[in-house]
């Protein structure tokens, strides 16, 4: 890897000594801006919780430019708001945290997550390496002795006793004070006990690795054996004195780590051996979810390989035996749906299940037996928010392109909540432990996030407070279905200022592919930004959302089974081609495309396959080999490589890149962890044997979110000239006006 960028970086050594360069110029203005403030995220409320008396609202915040969040809470009754734990962000953190967080797409710093006691008086957070205990009503934090390295604290159901995951072992500490007693002794150095395994956490959205029981006397836990994983060197070619990092990477086809769950006693000794919970783990190796509610059993989900069967599992944490409660099969993959299974205090619980062609909500009984349909699949149920009594509270809408909120009670029809702003919106919530109270954030195509708290009646109890930067524009989006009824869902974005009759060309800034179904549509109601600034730029900005994406209907989604590449790729030339029809000033001659991540494998898949539509590609992190990508995502639609090799060979790049006859620049950040930057070297080795020009731009040090300020606007800044080089665009002037 060093060896590839090493004349890169002597050519660029040998340029600066013939020559004195000029100072860089400043980037843009509004990127700046967009990238200092983390996409105007920064200063917004997240990470919100409820206190359980009903009374506050407690979040994170960090400044309108700082990555350093704080913990605040607002009173509920006056509105007035504090700040409990002020943090500067500059602690360090161990690589622990700091994969957890790229996994998670967190980059704030400070504080990251608080967890608040059962009883709402104390609240435990992660701050300079080590766990803070804050007393609420003495207004007091101290750090917990012994602490460092330690990960994802947990309070215990009763509120007594804290847990949280150190050095790869399970440990208990009474609160406000006691000894810490430690649950598990890992097996290896490769085996770690309370944590998620990488693909749960970057696939399954599974972050935790340990699971509390409702009277808080045991604790159910991930072992995490990854001894037969392949390893992967992630090292910084741009600074190579640091070391390199070994990290555990299943890559399709090759050995997964083998998780076990084990159930300890929460007090501990060595008397006292951990139970395992049995199943058939070589038929079903992935433990999907686990879940320990009050009213339920323990249960977990686990899937097969390829994802095409799951079993939902009772277990007796006393004897580790299982009982099937329910089974699913889809004949190209199941989705998993996060929070589900969700019980009642009865032990009936719902469950979401796409057997019909579309999400349905089911009632279950405790043993199993389906119930009830209640939440029919026209309602378009896309995520969970939580049960309150007896109600499920979740988000959806029939329209993709919007989410509203519901509640549906067992024998009752979904009753949609009027809570935020009128109007088309979408809208994600945090319910309160016992229920009642709603933390509701919307935005719509003009807003920004904005967090308001709301009684189980609907009263607006208080708008959690902001002190973000606003966009000095506010964005042009159109929203359209191209070609008809049953066409694709499309994002249009013109530059704020046009003079009649401009052809512009059009850039086309696609994701374009599968992500979890609880995941919020790239077509949405959200105010599109950066696509307003590249539009302002003298292009006319599109989105479309192919079928591979989610909130469709299970055909819509399916259709890429076996194939990663040609239908998502067919659906966006189709989408573009209609735009040609049906927006005059859409010059589809020049058409460019731009992508990230699974996007930045479709834009160069499409320059590449499709040169009769598309004429320039800016490729972001693409994946150009699905054998090196992960097992669970990758097997999840292509299969076994060993089974499926001319899946793979299709779906890849590397065998289209002799026929690249467009222009095509790529940028990778040489820390990404996720698409490792080896997939843009082996696709750039490609195109050299090939003979075939193309541009690549190493971003030095960045991982797959590419956070650092300044390297975030200049992609924009590339992207952009890019585009006006390959494509032409109309000028700003007296017609367009100047760019932001």
């Amino acid at each position: 890897m060093p060896a590839l960028l090493c004349p890169l970086v002597l050519a660029a050594a040998a340029a600066v000594a013939a020559e004195a360069a000029p100072a860089p110029p400043p980037p843009d203005p509004f990127l700046r801006q967009f990238a200092e403030t983390r996409g105007f995220r920064a200063g917004r409320p997240t990470g919100v919780q409820l206190s359980p008396d009903g009374r506050t609202a407690l979040f994170l915040r960090s400044g309108p430019r700082s990555r350093a969040q704080a913990l605040l809470e607002t009173d509920l009754a006056t509105g007035a708001t504090r700040t409990v734990v002020e943090a500067d962000g500059a602690g360090a953190i161990s690589p622990e945290e700091a994969a957890r967080l790229e996994r998670q797409r967190i980059t704030a710093r400070g504080i990251t997550h608080f967890a608040l006691s059962p009883d709402g008086a104390r609240v435990v957070y992660g701050l300079g390496g080590r766990l803070w205990l804050l007393d609420r009503s003495a207004g007091r934090a101290a750090p917990l002795p012994g602490s460092e390295g330690a990960l994802d604290p947990r309070f215990s159901p009763d509120g007594r006793a804290l847990a949280y995951v150190r050095r790869g072992d399970l440990y208990v500490r009474a609160v406000p004070r006691g000894p810490e007693r430690r649950l598990t002794r890992a097996r290896g150095p490769q085996v770690t006990n309370g944590l998620a395994e990488f693909v749960a956490q970057e696939e399954m959205d599974r972050d935790e690795g340990f699971w509390w029981s409702p009277d808080a006397r045991r604790i159910a836990y991930a072992e995490v054996d990854e001894s037969a994983v392949e390893r992967r060197m992630l090292c910084d070619p741009a600074r190579p004195a640091r070391p390199c990092e070994a990290r555990a990477y299943p890559r399709a086809g090759t050995p997964n780590a083998a998780v076990r769950l084990k159930v300890v006693p929460a007090a501990g000794g060595p008397a006292v051996p951990a139970v395992e919970i049995r199943w058939d783990a070589s038929r079903y190796p992935y433990l999907a979810a686990v879940r320990w509610a009050k009213g339920g059993p323990l249960v977990l989900l686990v899937q097969d390989r390829l994802q095409r069967e799951e079993r939902l599992l009772a277990a007796d944490p006393v004897t580790g035996a299982t009982r099937t409660l329910l089974a699913e099969r889809d004949d190209a993959w199941l989705n998993l749906w996060p929070g589900m299974p969700a019980f009642l205090p009865d032990g009936r619980f719902w469950w979401v299940t796409e057997r019909g062609g579309a999400p349905e909500v089911e009632l279950r009984a405790p043993d199993g037996a389906r119930l009830a349909v209640a939440v029919p699949r026209e309602v378009g149920y896309a995520a969970f928010v939580g049960v309150d009594g007896e109600a499920l509270v979740f988000a959806g809408a029939p329209d993709p392109t919007r989410e509203e909120l519901y509640r549906v009670r067992p024998g009752a029809a979904p009753e949609r909540l009027a809570l935020g702003e009128p109007g088309p919106a979408t809208r994600r919530a945090v319910l309160a432990p016992r229920g009642g109270n709603l933390a509701v954030t919307w935005s719509t195509l003009r807003r920004l996030p904005v967090t308001a708290v709301f009684a189980a009646d609907g009263t607006r109890l208080a708008v959690l407070p902001s002190v973000a930067e606003e966009p000095a524009f506010v964005p042009t989006t159109e929203l359209r279905q191209l070609g008809g009824a049953d066409g694709i869902r499309a994002a249009v974005l013109r530059p704020r200022a046009l003079g009649a009759g401009a052809r512009l060309p059009v850039v086309v800034d696609v994701y374009g592919g599968p992500v979890p179904a609880s995941y919020v549509p790239q077509v949405a109601h959200r105010p599109m930004l950066i696509e307003q600034w590249l539009a302002d730029q003298g292009f006319l900005v599109a989105v479309f959302e192919g079928r591979g994406t989610p909130r469709r209907g299970r055909a819509w989604e399916r259709a890429i089974a076996g194939d990663l590449g040609t239908v998502p790729l067919e659906d966006q030339v189709a989408a573009l081609e209609a735009l040609g029809r049906e927006v005059p000033e859409a010059d589809v001659a020049r058409a460019g495309i731009t992508g990230w991540s699974f996007g930045g494998y479709l834009a160069a898949l499409a320059v590449m396959r499709r040169p009769d539509r598309f004429q320039a590609a800016v490729a972001g992190a693409p994946v150009a080999d699905w054998e090196q990508y992960d097992t669970y995502y990758t097997e999840r639609y292509l299969g076994l490589p060993g089974d499926r090799a001319e899946a793979y060979a299709r779906s890849g790049l590397l065998a289209w890149a002799p026929r690249l006859q467009r222009p095509l620049l790529l940028l990778h950040g040489t820390a990404d962890d996720n698409v490792f930057l080896s997939h843009s070297l082996a696709l750039a080795d490609a195109l050299f044997r090939a003979g075939r020009p193309f541009e690549l731009v190493p971003i030095a040090g960045a991982t797959h979110a590419v956070p650092e300020p300044l390297a975030a606007a200049r992609r924009w800044e590339w992207t952009a000239g890019f585009f006006r080089r390959t494509l032409g665009a109309v000028r700003p002037g007296p017609a367009l006006g100047p760019a932001p």
